[in-house]
């Protein structure tokens, strides 16, 4: 090296740029950061100091073995390990480099870290948001997943009749107890015949089979658990209980749990006794029926599908509040909401063009109003090169415009490169990226890492029962902990009354959006920032 000084200032840089050590052959410790020592909360180390004493004492062996083992093949270890000292516990990323003599005796090795410890404690918050802390089970998310991965075309929900009553008579510790004997009873019953039992909240229970059962087997299931329950007599708290329920079953191609709690309104309206009350998707679709084909053609044709513009409000004075887009399609004087006909659009060839429909008129707005406006993007519209290629025109021709893009499933994403690409092209041209329903379900965060997002949407559901839900609550602030670290800031959807956003505003989420925020209007507010 011509300039050893200059080396040894690039080796000090890195060194103090890094979580990171330097072991002997024998495995102590020869160096570690200042970044590391304030990691482990260690002020100054012995001589001969062993790494191992930092490693957790249930995998101390398993990862001091593989490590070595690692550096006697000749290779670099990469894995997870957990890192203790004095009351503290922290969860790594790390990566052991052997160094070798040029008489290929080991040198020493140098360990990287990465502190992945808020990443484990928000994924097992996740995994608890899983399992009903009453009950033990499954619950909503398991219950979405499961549906998937079956492909089951019926679903049941079923209902406690007169649990209230139960639980006002004799106490909320009852009534808790009440659940987990029929949750254990209706678990084990339900195993014998193929169908699984998730709780969905209070004294509702949803239930799917764990394979393809055609609907009239379901059925007969369901009335056979009826049957049984009738004559079974549950122990809680030496009293004998006997329960009635009612049940609605769905059976449709997609929105089996929509279905569900429609035919149980009206089991629980009729009282239907030993009948399962059972709502087929092609009954609500004659019920409904509408071409809405032709429709779309003629809407796109007449300019008819039009914006509404729902407010994001901002709580920090010195960052601007701004708007998402949201579709409409206008007939006969009535805004039909997306829910109605974007399913239907998906499958023809008339979806970009409502994209780029809503594209066009967010810009325009953009401009007239000098205000940032969000807009969704599937991934359909991601792996749609013409979309690709407007949206790519649209910003490199209107500079003042302010657009964020907002991306939808993420985790389903096989070819996650795509979404990368256009993140990347978007924000080269002067755009931004949101990640749209963040929250539920998955907890990828490398993903989160390697998009960077200029904004995060918390999904709704979380912030609906932030305020009677610890788990809930756990993970929003378990969010808020990385997205402050990573300087994401977050959007709290789903903000419907005075009593969230004030909770809201006190955990100090950087923007609001929701009803009690304001409503979908044709119309930008003037006033808003």
């Amino acid at each position: 090296m011509r300039n050893p000084f200059l080396l040894k200032q690039y080796i000090n840089t890195l060194e103090s740029a890094a979580i990171c050590a330097r072991l002997s052959p024998d495995g102590n410790i020869r160096w570690m950061s200042e970044s590391l020592h304030k990691l482990l909360g260690v002020h100054y180390l012995k001589r001969t100091t062993a790494f191992s004493e930092f490693l957790h004492i249930d995998s101390r062996n398993d990862v001091t073995g593989e490590i070595n083992q690692a550096a006697a093949n000749g290779e670099v270890w990469n894995g997870r390990l957990c890192l203790t000292s004095t009351n503290r516990r922290r969860w790594c990323r790390c990566i052991a480099i052997p160094l070798y003599e040029t008489d290929g005796f080991l040198a020493e090795q140098i360990l990287l870290f990465q502190d992945i410890s808020r990443e484990i404690h928000l994924d097992e918050l996740l995994q608890e948001a899983r399992f009903d802390q009453v009950t033990a089970l499954p619950t909503r998310i398991d219950l979405l997943n499961d549906l998937k991965q079956v492909g089951a075309q019926c679903l049941a929900v079923l209902d406690i009749r007169k649990f209230r009553s139960y639980a006002d008579f004799y106490g909320l510790e009852f009534g808790d107890a009440l659940l987990r004997e029929f949750s254990d009873w209706a678990s084990a019953f339900l195993r014998t015949k193929h169908i699984n039992i998730y709780r969905l909240h209070g004294d509702k229970f949803a239930l799917i089979p764990d394979f393809r059962m055609i609907p009239s087997l379901f059925e007969r299931q369901l009335l056979s658990f009826y049957n049984a329950l009738s004559l079974h007599k549950l122990k809680v708290e030496n009293s004998d209980v006997t329960l009635d329920v009612a049940i609605g079953m769905g059976v449709g191609r997609k929105k089996q749990l929509q279905l569900a709690e429609s035919a149980l309104s009206k089991a629980k309206a009729i009282y239907s006794g030993y009948k399962v009350e059972v709502v087929y998707e092609r009954e609500l679709l004659d019920e409904n029926k509408v071409n809405w084909l032709p429709k779309i053609q003629s809407a796109l044709v007449d300019h008819r599908f039009v914006n509404y513009y729902q407010p994001i409000q901002s709580t920090n004075k010195n960052q601007p509040s701004y708007y998402e887009a949201l579709v409409r399609l206008r007939d006969n004087n009535k805004d039909l909401v997306p829910g109605l006909f974007l399913d239907e659009a998906k499958t023809t060839r008339y979806y970009c063009e409502i994209t780029r429909s809503v594209i066009e008129q967010a810009v325009l707005t953009s401009e007239q109003y000098q205000v940032a406006i969000s807009v969704n993007v599937s991934i359909e519209d991601i792996l749609n090169e013409e979309t690709v290629s407007f949206i790519h025109y649209v910003l490199s021709e209107h500079k003042k415009a302010q657009l964020i893009f907002e991306i939808t499933e993420t985790e389903s994403t096989e070819d996650f490169t795509k979404v990368q690409a256009f993140a990347r092209d978007v924000r080269r041209l002067g755009g931004q990226i949101a990640i749209d329903d963040f929250g539920v379900g998955y907890s990828n965060f490398s993903r989160l890492i390697s998009l960077r997002p200029d904004y995060l949407k918390i999904d709704g559901s979380i912030v609906q029962n932030v305020l009677h839900d610890p788990t809930s609550a756990s993970i929003l602030n378990g969010l808020i902990s990385i997205c402050k670290e990573l300087h994401i800031p977050i959007v709290a959807e789903f903000v419907e009354n005075k009593e969230v956003n004030s909770y809201l505003c006190d955990q100090q989420i950087e923007y609001l959006q929701g009803y009690y925020i304001g409503k979908p209007s044709p119309e930008v507010n003037r006033l808003l920032n």
